[in-house]
C-alpha cells in the first residue's frame, strides 16, 4: 500500500468530509519534546481502511486535523503520550479510543507488548525499529523514516479486528471499553496537573510542614515549565525540590548553601523563597501512604497468590487484573475501592480479594 503524503489544510478537510459518519481511523503519531514541556507534533499517520495518509503536522493548520477526528473512534496502540502530543496540537482529546495494547493485554498478553511484536505475532510481518529515536521534525524527512511511520498504521486495522473478535469470543469486549476509557481520563487528569506534588519522586518521604512546602514548589515549576515550554527537570530537578523543602532556606545565601545553580537562584530565587514562605504557612496535605505494616505485607503476599489462581484461569497476566499500589490501597482500606477495581474488576478479582481478606 503506497501512503498519501498530505501538508496541505484544504487537502486534509475535503478528505475528512468524504468520511463516512462514525468511520474509525487507525492512528499513530510521531513527535519530539526532548527538550520542551509540550509535545511537539511532528507527523500524523491515518489509515482509514482505504489508504494510508502520513500528515505533516508542521504546515497543516491544526483546526483541519481536528474536523478529521472530531466524533471518530481513533484505534491507536500504546496511546497514552500520542493522546497527549494530539491534545496539545488540536486542543482536545478524542472522544474515543480503541488502544490494541490494552486488547491484547485482555487476551492474555504481556501488559507492555509492543506494536511491532504484535504485528509480528498476528501477522507475522517482522518490522524495523531503526527510525525510532530520529528527529522527526527535521524536513525533508528519509526513507526510512517515511517507511517507518507508513508501517505504523499499515497493519493496525488487521490487528484491531483480530484483537477484537479474540475479545468478543472470550466476552470481554466491554472490559476493553471500560479500559480505554478510562484511559482517555486519566489523560484528561494528567492535563489538568492537579497535586503535581505526588509526582515528584520521594514525596513519600516527607510529612507536615516539608509536604506543604513540596506543594507550592512543585505547583510553581509545573506552572513556570509550562510557561517557558521546558521540561520541568530542566528548571529544577526533584531531588532539590525535596532537599528545599526539607531545609526550607528563607534567604538567597540559603539558596546557595543548598547548592541550587546560580542561574536559578538570579532568575527564580525570589519566586522560589516566596513559596517556601507560603508553604511552611499553609495547611499541608495529606502524607502519601507510607510502608506497609508487617500485618499488611503478609496480606499482599496471600492476596498475590490468589490474584496468581485467578488470572491463571482467565489465561491473563497478574497485573492486567491488579497493580501493586492497587492491591495495597485494597490492604490498607478494604472500604474505599481504588477506582479502577470497581468496574469489570470488581467481581472477576476485587470481590473474591475482599472475601479472603
Amino acid at each position: 500500500m503506497a501512503y498519501l503524503w498530505c501538508e496541505r489544510s484544504d487537502a486534509i478537510r475535503d478528505w475528512a468530509t468524504g468520511l463516512t459518519p462514525g468511520t474509525p481511523l487507525y492512528l499513530d503519531t510521531e513527535f519530539m519534546r526532548e527538550r520542551t514541556y509540550y509535545p511537539r507534533l511532528a507527523l500524523v499517520q491515518i489509515h482509514d481502511g482505504e489508504a494510508i495518509r502520513l500528515i505533516d503536522t508542521t504546515l497543516v493548520d491544526a483546526s483541519a486535523l481536528s474536523v478529521a477526528l472530531a466524533g471518530r473512534p481513533l484505534v491507536m496502540h500504546a496511546c497514552s503520550e500520542d493522546l497527549e502530543a494530539l491534545a496539545t496540537f488540536t486542543g482536545d482529546y478524542p472522544v474515543q479510543v480503541e488502544d490494541t495494547q490494552i486488547a491484547a493485554a485482555l487476551t492474555g498478553e504481556d501488559m507492555q507488548l509492543s506494536y511491532q511484536r504484535l504485528v509480528e505475532m498476528m501477522i507475522g510481518v517482522a518490522l524495523p525499529k531503526g527510525a525510532t529515536r530520529t528527529d522527526w521534525l527535521k524536513r525533508p524527512l528519509t526513507r526510512e523514516q517515511l517507511d517507518y511511520a507508513e508501517d505504523d498504521v499499515k497493519y493496525l486495522p488487521e490487528v484491531a479486528e483480530r484483537l477484537n473478535t479474540e475479545l468478543q469470543r472470550l466476552g470481554r469486549g466491554d472490559w476493553w471499553r471500560e479500559e480505554c476509557r478510562r484511559l482517555c481520563d486519566e489523560a484528561r487528569r494528567r492535563a489538568n496537573a492537579e497535586h503535581v506534588w505526588r509526582n515528584v519522586k520521594g514525596a513519600g518521604y516527607l510529612q507536615g510542614r516539608e509536604l506543604g512546602v513540596l506543594s507550592r514548589l512543585a505547583e510553581w515549576r509545573e506552572a513556570t515549565a509550562r510557561e517557558r515550554d521546558m521540561p520541568k527537570g530542566f528548571l529544577i530537578r526533584d531531588a532539590a525540590l525535596l532537599e528545599l523543602s526539607r531545609e526550607a532556606p528563607r534567604s538567597p545565601a540559603g539558596l546557595h548553601k543548598l547548592g541550587l545553580h546560580p542561574r536559578v537562584i538570579r532568575q527564580d530565587g525570589e519566586r522560589i523563597l516566596e513559596c517556601i514562605g507560603a508553604g511552611l504557612e499553609a495547611e499541608p496535605p495529606a502524607a502519601l501512604p507510607g510502608a506497609l505494616e508487617p500485618e499488611q505485607r503478609n496480606k499482599v503476599k496471600v492476596l498475590r497468590e490468589r490474584i496468581a489462581g485467578i488470572a491463571a484461569d482467565l489465561n491473563l497476566k497478574p497485573d492486567v487484573l491488579m497493580r501493586r499500589r492497587w492491591l495495597e490501597a485494597l490492604v490498607r482500606d478494604p472500604g474505599h475501592l481504588p477506582e479502577p477495581l470497581t468496574g469489570w474488576r470488581y467481581e472477576v478479582v476485587a470481590k473474591p480479594l475482599l472475601e479472603t481478606l
